[in-house]
């Protein structure tokens, strides 16, 4: 997972060209500058909003942490300690605003922008108005609520004009921020153990609320004491952690003036061409900024060359406290390699032999061979012995980090739970299974499930629901951290299914406006139509970038059009659409292709020679199909000559809002996703990379950082294959085999999107779908033989611990798929031991069960989810096999297979054993369960099929891992579909 972005950025500017968003003017060249970090609008990543140091350092409030700062231990030691102080003080006082300059009210639009963050305030938010220098309503200054109350000093907000207007929750909300951002002040010794003591009388509260407000007595002083740990071994730990830490204080800051004097030296004496022949010398990075390279070099030349990165063999820089490799592992990923003891080559630091900088020659002749370690600051380092020293004997040392974190958690084993519980404990914060009125957020584990009972509440109150990578990252940081890295986006508002409309071999995208007057340019065997994806969980991108060639349908104008952004959000990327020459927009589209991907054009639409670069995109192959051209003469709502009940069953295989709701079950992004147009060989290409994961859990052959970051790699390229609202780290067995299901579904999904298309403009008939199948289905009469044996296989076969739903039988059909009976027929004669069993899956797959059969996994999807192997399983049992059906209370319905399955002689487990295929003179696998139908009860159909419909009843196994039993056969040509069953799930919960 990426590091959480910090909020700030302190940096020496690197050109002349930004400007202050606090006060407008430029920035010079190496002047100190921060950078409040935000979620740009335009591409997937953050960018600065840059303003002078001191034009933060003069408000208040504005950085909370020196952890918050990134690059703060890159400048100079001076200007560390202003921001250090700055952050101690809790800044400048706030500026002073009567309430007749300001105004309150909801926002009735997205168009303001807060003048404190630079964000846009949405509509619906409540937002606080301002009168610079007290001119007109034409001037005001909009700030978010939270935003103004962290830089102004207000009276009573309710005399804030406006404050009427406003609902009670958002008087109850504004109230909150005011009293949050009191400014509070520093407090020591005696003063502090009085205040612990207020706030241990004031959580004995009356359930009104009303707090007690009594004088410290001095009976309760041992029990403050002891909670702090007030005792003379720790008072003496305590100095001698200041002393330690002020001593490491003295050692940081004569190094870092070392550093910088050296610095001076190299920006005095040294060209930016010579910094960078001194590198390459050296064996390292010469790329960056002229600042870049004098602090590589400065690093050098004071300890030593690095060396490379020992996993990926890319170069190392400083940052963060720690040496963090700037390379790559992969084409899909970057590395994460990250250490604090660097190796360093041995030997000199080396300056170019042609060299005729004569400051140069003399340093490399005063240089010492034997270099000193370079002195980093702890993790989180604050530099703040001398608060330490105030605080020491009436604060503990561990704190409470994690106060303000209140987390409900769903979906995370019991385990993962208590152990989250007693870390976050531990700080100071909350860990609750449920949501309560004062949780921050929902942590969920696994696929997001939107039945739940805490999400749909969540989603209610608006909290922020995130991955647990989020307390992961909190407890590593011993802060509470911001949301958006970590967040859930909703599936059902962020992936709204895009429109397609198929002209010739391709689709104009909707977002170009062009879809009802042009099509793709075509010329010859070239498509000008491609979308391509990028996912890295080391740095948080999860791209997209659609690049189109539209040609007028009338004339021979052409268009290039292009859209990008982050998957599953649309608040953030772009399009643009430029109209050209038919030549130009062809070199156009290739410029943008080669620069998006590193590779020309020609070699993706070859398929030769294609290689994923590192950092670059990736193609997807989006198959459309070929429109067909289907008469526009005929009447879609046409007369069927189906039966009416073959007719519902046709409409619910074909129903597009079934396919569309499994895409977002598994988060798949709809938005630029058209719906089954995912290729095969995409397809085959995330099996693969779950085959590496697969491979790499069971490993314990490589050392835990390395590999942790091939899982990342491999997790990469997954999401970049099957682009996903949002990708994550694939660590655990369970959300390893819900990838495998989702890639089979998507399997499915792509077959049926083949045979009858999603198009919007497709108006086949029911009749033309159904005879796509090529397997006749015809209804059984209710009164009929067969439907009353059927009925009561399900009926009476239902397994004891599956209580959570009924089932009622609506509808039988029979089945003849082409082809299929001659391919069973040799087995039919050949293997005697053959039975009716049921098999269920989603009804999303059943376009391709009933075109295609029932089929085995392929090759290259990992071993892991199959108990006995890649086959094709029955149960003898119909709620064992009902569970695959995947319904719920707002789709009940789902279909379910009876099969003829040829058994041959079976090879008996009593636990799992995976295996390609069973033992010599074995045809099939049984799992034996502990429970199984009575056979007494079991009857004969056709003569020789044997149909074990009697009730379940404990089986004489001893020793069986299985609850029911399983049967598996590894040849699809031993199975022959019999019956379609229509089945309504009553849920009970």
């Amino acid at each position: 997972m990426a590091s959480p972005q910090k909020p700030w950025k302190a940096e020496y500017a690197k050109s002349s060209r930004s400007s202050c968003k606090t006060c407008k003017s430029p920035i010079a060249k190496e002047v100190l500058r921060l950078g409040k970090m935000v979620q740009a609008t335009q591409f997937d990543g953050f960018m600065p909003m840059w303003h002078h140091a001191d034009c933060i350092l003069n408000k208040a409030k504005q950085i909370k942490s020196i952890d918050d700062v990134e690059g703060i231990e890159l400048v100079r030691w001076e200007d560390q300690q202003k921001i250090r102080k700055y952050v101690e003080g809790s800044g400048p006082a706030k500026n002073t605003i009567t309430n007749t300059e300001c105004g309150i009210e909801v926002s009735h639009t997205s168009r303001a922008t807060c003048k404190c963050c630079n964000q846009k305030i949405m509509k619906g938010e409540v937002r606080i108005s301002t009168k610079p220098d007290g001119q007109g309503p034409r001037s005001l200054a909009w700030n978010h609520a939270n935003c103004f109350f962290e830089s102004y000093q207000s009276t009573q907000v309710e005399k804030l004009s406006g404050w009427e207007s406003l609902s009670a929750s958002d008087q109850a909300a504004v109230c909150a921020l005011d009293k949050k951002n009191v400014p509070s002040t520093a407090k020591s010794g005696t003063e502090l153990e009085i205040q612990d003591n207020k706030e241990l009388l004031q959580q004995s509260t009356s359930k009104a609320g009303i707090k007690r407000k009594k004088d410290v007595n001095v009976d309760q002083k041992p029990k403050v004491a002891k909670a702090g740990g007030d005792t003379s071994a720790s008072r003496a730990a305590c100095k001698e952690n200041v002393a330690d830490s002020r001593d490491l204080e003295n050692k940081l800051e004569t190094q870092t003036k070392e550093l910088w004097a050296l610095k001076d030296d190299l920006k005095k004496h040294v060209t930016t061409a010579e910094l960078r022949e001194m590198l390459e010398a050296n064996g390292l990075d010469s790329t960056g900024s002229e600042l870049d390279l004098r602090e590589r070099c400065a690093d050098g030349m004071m300890f030593g060359a690095l060396s490379s990165c020992p996993i990926c063999s890319g170069s190392l820089r400083y940052s963060g406290g720690m040496y963090r490799c700037h390379g790559f592992l992969s084409a899909w990923s970057k590395c994460s390699y990250s250490t604090r003891e660097p190796e360093r080559l041995k030997g000199k630091w080396k300056v170019p032999e042609e060299t005729n900088n004569q400051y140069l020659i003399k340093w490399f002749k005063s240089q010492k061979k034997t270099k000193p370690v370079r002195i980093l600051p702890p993790p989180s380092y604050d530099n703040t012995s001398g608060s330490q020293a105030a605080n020491c004997e009436s604060q503990s040392s561990k704190g409470e980090s994690l106060g303000d974190l209140k987390v409900a958690v769903s979906g995370l084993p019991k385990e993962s739970m208590e152990e989250f519980k007693r870390k976050i404990q531990g700080a100071g914060g909350a860990v609750h299974p449920k949501i309560k009125k004062d949780t921050n957020c929902l942590v969920v584990s696994g696929v997001l499930n939107d039945q739940n009972a805490e999400t749909r509440k969540a989603r209610r109150m608006k909290l922020p629901i995130v991955r647990e990578d989020y307390l992961v990252d909190c407890i590593k940081r011993q802060k509470k951290l911001p949301f958006d890295l970590y967040k859930v986006e909703a599936i059902g508002e962020a992936s709204s299914m895009v429109t397609v409309k198929v002209k010739g071999r391709s689709a104009v995208h909707e977002s170009s406006g062009l879809q009802d007057t042009g099509h793709i340019l075509e010329d010859g065997k070239s498509i000008y139509n491609t979308t391509l994806s990028m996912s890295d969980l080391s740095t948080g991108v999860n791209s997209y970038y659609i690049l189109q060639i539209i040609q007028d349908d009338k004339g021979s104008d052409c268009y290039v059009f292009r859209k990008w952004g982050r998957v599953g959000n649309d608040k953030i990327g772009g399009n643009k659409l430029e109209e050209m020459s038919k030549s130009d927009a062809i070199l156009e589209f290739k410029r943008l292709f080669m620069e998006k991907t590193g590779n020309p054009w020609e070699a993706w639409e070859q398929k030769q020679n294609f290689q994923k670069q590192p950092g670059r995109f990736f193609p997807l192959d989006i198959d459309y199909g070929v429109n067909k051209q289907v008469s526009k003469n005929r009447q879609k709502n046409a007369v069927s000559k189906l039966a009416p009940a073959l007719v519902e069953l046709m409409t619910m295989l074909f129903n597009v809002e079934t396919y569309r709701a499994a895409m977002m079950e598994f988060e798949i992004n709809m938005a630029e996703m058209p719906l089954g147009k995912l290729s095969k060989s995409n397809i085959q290409k995330g099996f693969e990379a779950l085959t590496q994961i697969q491979n790499l859990l069971s490993s314990n052959s490589h050392d835990p950082s390395v590999k942790e970051s091939l899982i990342i790699d491999a997790s990469n390229r997954f999401f970049t294959m099957i682009p996903s609202v949002h990708p994550h780290i694939i660590r655990d067995e369970d959300d390893f085999k819900s990838k495998v299901k989702m890639l089979e579904a998507l399997q499915d999904i792509e077959i049926a999107s083949r045979l009858v298309g999603f198009d919007a403009d497709s108006d086949e008939s029911l009749d033309e779908k159904y005879m796509k199948l090529q397997c006749d289905i015809a209804p059984l009469p209710h009164d009929s033989e067969d439907y009353r044996l059927i009925e009561k296989y399900l009926l009476t076969t239902h397994a004891p611990t599956h209580k959570d739903w009924t089932l009622e039988l609506e509808e039988v059909f029979s089945l003849e798929r082409e082809g299929e009976l001659d391919k069973f027929a040799p087995y039919r004669e050949k293997l005697k031991n053959r039975m009716l069993l049921w098999h269920g899956s989603r009804l999303t797959n059943f376009v391709g069960i009933l075109s295609q059969g029932l089929r085995i996994a392929p090759p290259e999807a990992p071993a892991t989810g199959y108990m006995f192997g890649k086959g094709v399983y029955f149960a003898d049992l119909v709620s064992k096999s009902a569970q695959y059906c995947y319904t719920d209370k707002k789709n009940p319905v789902g279909l379910m297979l009876l099969s003829e399955v040829a058994l041959g002689e079976v090879y008996e487990l009593k636990k799992a054993k995976y295996m390609d295929k069973p033992p010599e003179g074995k045809h099939s696998t049984k799992g034996l369960g502990k429970n199984i139908p009575l056979e007494s009860e079991s009857v004969k159909w056709r003569d020789d099929i044997v149909v074990p419909c009697g009730k379940p009843v404990p089986s004489k196994v001893k020793a069986s891992e299985l609850m029911y039993n399983e049967y598996i056969v590894y040849n699809t040509a031993q199975v022959k579909m019999q019956f379609l069953l229509k089945v309504r799930f009553h849920h009970k919960r």
